[in-house]
């Protein structure tokens, strides 16, 4: 492989945890670069989403076969800064928030400094499925099998928990001093909502199934939830089912991955295609039929970043791919070969200036942008 080539410049924005933020809009509000080329590659092994934050990448090496460690990287460059060891393994998940980068594994919830790596604070948890933060009052938000447990970033104060919604099958919202759950409810798929300073309930709507992966999005037009194939809209403060999008139908198969919403239009990926659609009326803006193989979508200024697989231009091969946000066109893409079954293991993270990603190929962290092609 090419050497590494630094970026041209220190990406700025963020994305600081799953859903690029608290409210799981996928929109960092930052440019997608104008050309998606192979910057750099990290040699420490990771498959997990990093976060990324004031030039920084923070990510983790989880892996039975590794040595378990929160490892910060150089963005421009892909330095390494630091690296503690945790001893951890398994599922896992990293927050920015309230100046600590925070990591959520088995039952353990640690806090390091962003600029050292040094430990400040490690607290129990109930188990991990999904990490959240609120980044205007610095909480941080653990969801496992049995509920959601918030804690204060600054000092790792538990806040309080709650086991009102149980199997949350993907990642709560944040927003306005509310969170925004979907999970089992008294036996019942639901979407609950819950004051953010004690974690009293507020009102709780019931839903046809509990979506797969598609995360609840939080914006000021309401909450958008995947529901049994129906992209549905629920009022912020009632919970009331205010509008439904756009079904998805029993034949072709579609059930939403990933959800993303900005400025009015809502973008939905999975495993037979992506569309953009009218946040208001559901009226279909672009599609594509070209399946996407994995979760995850970053919403640029201009442009929509998602995985694809063997697309019309570059078919038999995994991509991930650029195209227009008005109108679905191509604007970019980078190819894995297709000889070894190379693809992305998390889904990309954006921020200005570069797309971020862990793949087989690199069994670790890549950064794409506006520098030369390596040769092949």
């Amino acid at each position: 492989m090419d050497p590494d080539t630094p970026l041209p410049e220190t990406p700025t924005g963020a994305w600081t945890q799953h859903g690029a933020n608290g409210a799981n809009t996928s929109a960092p509000n930052v440019a997608v670069p104008s050309h998606g080329n192979l910057a750099w590659t990290s040699e420490a092994f990771t498959r997990w989403q990093p976060a990324v934050s004031d030039g920084t990448v923070y990510t983790t090496n989880f892996d039975p076969s590794h040595e378990g460690s929160a490892i910060a990287f150089d963005a421009q460059d892909g330095t390494e800064k630091w690296r503690t060891t945790l001893d951890a393994s398994g599922e896992n998940a990293t927050v920015v928030v309230d100046d600590r980068c925070i990591v959520a594994y088995n039952a353990e919830l640690v806090a390091l400094d962003p600029q050292t790596g040094e430990q400040l604070w490690t607290q129990p948890t109930n188990g991990f499925e999904h990490l959240v933060a609120d980044e205007a009052t610095g909480t941080v938000l653990v969801a496992s099998e049995t509920g959601i447990e918030a804690f204060r970033a600054a000092d790792g104060t538990k806040c309080w928990e709650t086991y009102t919604a149980t199997r949350l099958a993907c990642a709560p919202a944040v927003n306005d001093r509310r969170v925004f759950a979907v999970g089992d409810v008294d036996g019942s798929p639901s979407l609950v909502a819950f004051t953010l300073e004690d974690g009293s309930e507020r009102w709780r709507s019931k839903l046809t199934a509990t979506p797969e992966s598609a995360a609840p999005v939080v914006t000021q037009e309401g909450v958008f939830v995947s529901d049994d194939r129906t992209l549905v809209v629920h009022d912020r403060d009632t919970g009331d089912r205010i509008r439904e999008l756009r079904s998805f139908g029993e034949d072709d198969d579609v059930i939403p991955r990933t959800v993303a919403v900005d400025d009015g239009t809502v973008f939905v990926t999975s495993s037979v295609g992506a569309v953009a659609i009218d946040g208001e009326t559901g009226a279909e803006r672009w599609h594509r039929g070209t399946p996407v193989y994995k979760p995850g979508l970053c919403i640029g200024t201009d442009t929509v970043v998602f995985p694809v697989g063997s697309p019309e231009f570059a078919p038999g091969k995994k991509t991930i791919s650029v195209f227009d946000r008005e109108s679905g066109e191509m604007r970019w893409h980078y190819a894995f070969d297709p000889s070894f079954h190379h693809q992305v293991t998390s889904p990309p993270v954006l921020v200005d200036g570069a797309v971020f990603f862990t793949a087989t190929h690199i069994d670790g962290l890549g950064a794409l942008g506006d520098v030369p092609a390596r040769n092949s």
